[in-house]
């Protein structure tokens, strides 16, 4: 008997429309899913394309602020505004402060708080810009933020001044705020060592610093030293075979009987024979080096000092003939000549009284000697050259060691053309006579303390300088352009920076200790802190 069941028509049709609706509905998960990720992939590509439009925004303006010897980039304020020397900026606080308000350059001018107009102009021209990814337009703004500033005394007492900066850059769609990203990144141009070195050589290249024949480098302290202590000589308490590094961005060449007292610092590696292809270390005995062979993380930039207008009078004026009319000096500089008798030459006594004395090329022969007053901390001599022949004398005279001269060699005559041989140094120079500055005296070596840091010469050009008597020099030479020949017999105490290097002779080098804490450069600029995020 069958029986049918009228109560279960129909199931069919019901399971079929729960189906239908379960597959529709997974559809359109799939559907929105598909469309979330193509959402997803446009927001992470937009988001990506902006965080490129504000890091494109960062790099003009770090380039600007970094970029100091173009003429088109960014001037650092002069020390002379820094507190507590000037009134313009308040460093005292982070941010720096001007007007009682953080010094800030921005894409807008109305927003930047800037002492000089053309500076906010001309950063606002780089801190807005728009580029192309595609079929879309990108945009980024820039804000940079004075975080800290700083001077300091380098070479020759010249200050310089060093900065930090906060950059902030938003990049985006162009004319839309979908998507945002804030790009943050600080640089910074710290401050150096100068002359931590005997001996550095800039260039990049085989023998940039050529040492041989009989040649030393070694160090001594001229601190605690006055004008009747003796030379300082090895075994007297005064020079040590030790702490006189060298260093060079190329390659150390010694051979001879030439040592070296201490490590050679250099990029490069492994000794033996140098080729332009391959740069070596060392080329040569490495027993010859007293020390390590350091490698430095990269070559170091040396900024060169700033070169001087050259004097227009007609040179080269020759000491043993002229008068103090014929330097020519603008007042207040004064000149005055005190005979000394006995053939011994004539002490030409030079003063600034606080002014940069430009002087035209001279000669200092006929066993003359020019004496450079050191009356300001940081008293500058501009010399278009100098010849000093032999048993003659440059010296300085100074009542206080926190005195120092600069000798600026210009390098050029008066006509503006550059100078073969803008300094060469047959005689001597000598630093830190502290005698009575109204008792003139025969200035001599015996009379000196051997205080490297109150005499500079300082030379921006790339001729060559030439230190070859026997008279020797107690000053630091930073030429970082320039080659310099060592000859004679006169030794070196104090520092050189240069181009290359060449001792071949018996001149020794010794490194005066008291510069370890004295005299800074600018370093190379860096980046530091990168970071990003969206809003």
């Amino acid at each position: 008997m069958t029986t049918q069941k009228n109560n279960e028509r129909g199931i069919a049709l019901v399971l079929a429309l729960f189906l239908m609706t379960a597959l529709s509905i997974l559809g359109a998960s799939l559907m929105f899913l598909s469309q979330t990720e193509t959402y997803a992939s446009m927001n992470y590509r937009m988001m990506s394309q902006s965080r490129y439009a504000a890091e494109a925004g960062i790099q003009p303006s770090a380039h600007y602020l970094l970029d100091q010897t173009s003429g088109a980039g960014y001037t650092v304020p002069a020390a002379a505004t820094i507190t507590p020397q000037g009134t313009t900026y308040d460093v005292s606080k982070s941010p720096v402060q001007y007007n009682n308000l953080p010094v800030v350059l921005s894409y807008d001018t109305t927003k930047s708080n800037y002492p000089d107009a053309t500076t906010k102009t001309n950063f606002a021209a780089i801190a807005h810009g728009t580029l192309t990814a595609g079929n879309v337009t990108l945009a980024y703004n820039t804000t940079a933020t004075l975080i800290a500033m700083q001077y300091f005394d380098t070479y020759g007492g010249v200050q310089d001044v060093i900065q930090t900066w906060s950059i902030v850059a938003d990049g985006g769609l162009d004319n839309s705020t979908r998507v945002t990203v804030e790009v943050s990144a600080s640089i910074e141009t710290p401050k150096v060592l100068g002359n931590g070195y005997a001996a550095f050589a800039t260039a990049q290249q085989c023998g940039a610093l050529t040492f041989g024949g009989n040649m030393t480098t070694d160090s001594f302290d001229s601190s605690g030293m006055n004008a009747t202590s003796p030379a300082p000589t090895l075994g007297n308490g005064g020079i040590s075979q030790s702490d006189s590094d060298v260093g060079t961005n190329g390659n150390l060449t010694i051979g001879g009987s030439a040592d070296v007292y201490g490590n050679l610092y250099t990029p490069r590696e492994g000794v033996g024979s140098c080729t332009s292809g391959n740069i070596t270390a060392l080329s040569g005995s490495t027993s010859d080096v007293h020390g390590s062979v350091v490698k430095l993380p990269k070559a170091v930039v040396l900024k060169p000092p700033v070169r001087p207008t050259q004097n227009t009078t007609p040179g080269p004026i020759s000491l043993n003939t002229a008068t103090c009319a014929d330097l020519a000096l603008a007042a207040p500089a004064t000149c005055s000549i005190v005979s000394n008798g006995g053939g011994n030459g004539d002490d030409w006594i030079i003063d600034g009284h606080g002014s940069s004395v430009s002087l035209p090329e001279v000669k200092i022969n006929g066993k003359a000697t020019i004496v450079l007053v050191a009356s300001t901390p940081a008293a500058q001599y501009n010399f278009n050259s100098i010849f000093i022949a032999s048993q003659s004398l440059i010296s300085v005279r100074a009542n206080d060691p926190a005195q120092k001269v600069a000798i600026n060699i210009v390098g050029k005559d008066s006509s503006g053309a550059e100078l073969a041989d803008p300094l060469d140094m047959q005689g001597g120079a000598f630093a830190g006579v502290n005698t009575a500055l109204s008792t003139p005296v025969n200035y001599c070596p015996t009379c000196s303390t051997f205080d490297s840091t109150q005499l500079t010469f300082l030379y921006a050009g790339t001729a060559s300088l030439k230190f070859r008597g026997n008279s020797g020099a107690a000053a630091t030479l930073y030429a970082p352009n320039a080659d310099v020949d060592l000859g004679g017999t006169a030794d070196v105490y104090g520092s050189i920076v240069a181009a290359t290097i060449e001792d071949t002779g018996n001149v020794g080098i010794h490194y005066d200790r008291k510069l370890e804490s004295s005299t800074y450069v600018m370093g190379q600029p860096m980046v530091g802190t990168f970071t990003w995020k969206r809003f």
